[in-house]
């Protein structure tokens, strides 16, 4: 008489552990990677809303606001990143985007234009240059946008 056990060899188990990390390590890289992205396309978005910022400023005052230090200086005080943009009569952003992973945003007054650069964490992002001495905390600033004056 034969007796049948149920269950799954030792190798079974191995294999199926095998595939199970390969389909993991897999996922992770890609989760990582969308994580990326998503942090990039946020900084994007914050310089364009600090953009429109500066905009409604120099309608008001015709001029941008001047910078110090890669932030934004209105009144002889600089604005830090998260703090109020507003001068005595208006405000102009309730809070100052912050960078997701604490990196800095740097705002530079060229002329009669201005400046805000980031750091992008994708490097195959095609919009990433190389500005040296702009510096966005720890790493070097990689890319910009500028005003439509420059």
């Amino acid at each position: 008489m034969l007796i049948h056990k149920q269950g799954f060899t030792l190798i079974e188990l191995l294999i199926v552990m095998t595939i199970l990390g390969i389909l993991s390590t897999v996922g992770f890289a890609n989760f990582q990677n969308s994580r990326i992205k998503a942090k990039d396309i946020a900084r994007k978005t914050d310089l364009q809303t600090i953009a429109k910022s500066l905009e409604a400023y120099a309608n008001d005052y015709r001029a941008y606001p001047n910078s110090s230090n890669g932030k934004i200086q209105v009144n002889g005080s600089s604005i830090n990143w998260g703090s109020s943009f507003q001068d005595a009569n208006t405000t102009y952003i309730t809070r100052l985007p912050v960078d997701p992973s604490g990196y800095d945003y740097f705002y530079e007054k060229s002329g009669s234009g201005y400046y805000i650069y980031a750091y992008l964490e994708n490097s195959q992002d095609p919009a990433i240059s190389s500005y040296s001495g702009k510096s966005c905390g720890s790493q070097t600033c990689n890319y910009r946008i500028s005003s439509s004056n420059l």
